[in-house]
């Protein structure tokens, strides 16, 4: 395929920090044409230089559904990393997919999630619930049939504000369960999840007058609903999931906010609870290096009918980064046919070991990898799926 002819994927805020890694991925990716779209055209020609030929700038405003007509006119698919998808309420997706064209967005508009006509629609729903949803598909790859799953993940970073939509867009979906706390510190019992130390009940772990230390973790049990789906999938007998959360701020404002929180139908309170939780992620993450770590077991059988048990590691340090290289993959995926027509979340539609490829990678330092051993024995771990060279 010639670059004339490769499919074209605009990218709406492709010069901000998510839509500017997604298409340094997909340029370095190869197999498509970008085009690079925001409302400042100074900034989108400047990027653009930087990805080569197969790019282009275009003046966009969102908002605006001619602006956005002219823009979305020869792409194949359009990578929403604006965040403006909430604000707007789905406008964005229903004229994309209007025009006849895929939509893949990297904030949750709230909209329906009914199938509407013959194109993909995407939605990013925050990054513990993607994750939890996509882990046990990764450790699911091959097996026979899988019967009981446990996860965490633990991130510390800046969380921007439309990212944190999808974040408590997730939270209203979540299944919350007894067993959140603050611990003192963090590890794993038998290397399979996070232990708690120290556990205090909320209303005096999270008091005014005697707020946690500034390393506290917080350590929350919950089910999101994309976990939930796998595992009615999966036909899981059992499954787990754990946030581990570096605090005291975000903690904090997740208590808050669970008792007594905005509703999803809420738009302009649930914008300004995302703009809150950005706030309290810049003062916990101030002085710190960011991190997202996830470690997953999975117990199934073999195809030759042998009990194994499944291992999942991912930590990386870039985590704008890792959201960049969702959004990538995915639109690579949407572009190429293989998402069915319909609306459906990130964590369903990510290629269960590419996404851990492209991980390594893109990502410097980045470490993705699976081990396997006979189930309730130890042994020697099987190779990693994937990993960094070096």
């Amino acid at each position: 395929m010639s670059i004339d002819t490769a499919p074209l994927i605009g990218i709406l805020g492709g010069y901000g920090s998510v839509g500017a890694a997604a298409a340094r991925f997909l340029a370095a990716q190869g197999g498509c044409r970008l085009r690079i779209g925001g409302r400042s055209a100074d900034r989108a020609w400047r990027f653009t230089r930087t990805l080569g030929d197969p790019a282009e700038a275009a003046v966009v405003d969102a908002r605006d559904s001619q602006s956005l007509m002219h823009f979305t006119r020869g792409c194949a698919t359009v990578l929403d990393c604006s965040g403006t998808a909430f604000s707007l309420r789905g406008r964005v997706r229903a004229a994309v997919l209007a025009a006849g064209v895929h939509y893949v967005g990297m904030t949750d508009d709230g909209g329906s999630r009914t199938p509407a006509g013959p194109c993909s629609a995407v939605l990013f729903t925050g990054l513990s619930g993607t994750l939890a949803g996509w882990v046990p598909r990764w450790l699911a790859d091959g097996l026979d049939s899988a019967t009981r799953f446990s996860g965490w993940w633990g991130g510390l970073g800046a969380i921007p504000p439309h990212t944190a939509v999808s974040c408590l867009l997730g939270k209203c979906r979540a299944v919350e369960l007894p067993g959140d706390g603050h611990a003192q510190d963090c590890g794993t019992q038998d290397g399979e999840g996070p232990r708690q130390e120290a556990e205090l009940p909320l209303s005096q772990a999270f008091a005014p007058a005697a707020a946690p230390p500034a390393h506290a973790v917080a350590v929350r049990r919950t089910l999101p609903e994309e976990l939930r789906q796998q595992a009615y999938r999966l036909r899981l007998e059992e499954t787990s999931w754990h946030e581990v959360l570096k605090g005291p701020g975000v903690p904090a404002f997740l208590d808050r906010f669970a008792l007594r929180g905005p509703t999803a139908g809420d738009g302009g309170a649930l914008m300004a609870a995302a703009r809150e939780l950005t706030r309290a992620s810049l003062r916990d993450a101030a002085g710190s290096s960011p991190y997202q770590v996830l470690y997953g077991t999975l117990e199934g059988l073999s195809p030759d009918g042998t009990p194994v048990r499944r291992s999942a590691l991912l930590h990386c340090t870039d985590v704008t980064g890792l959201v960049g290289v969702m959004a990538s993959i995915t639109a690579h995926e949407v572009t190429r046919g293989r998402a069915p027509s319909g609306v459906h979340v990130m964590a369903a539609t990510l290629p269960p070991r590419d996404t851990a490829d492209w991980i390594v990678r893109h990502l410097p330092q980045a470490t993705a990898r699976t081990t396997e051993v006979p189930a309730g024995e130890p042994g020697t771990t099987a190779p990693p799926a994937a990993r960094r060279p070096g």
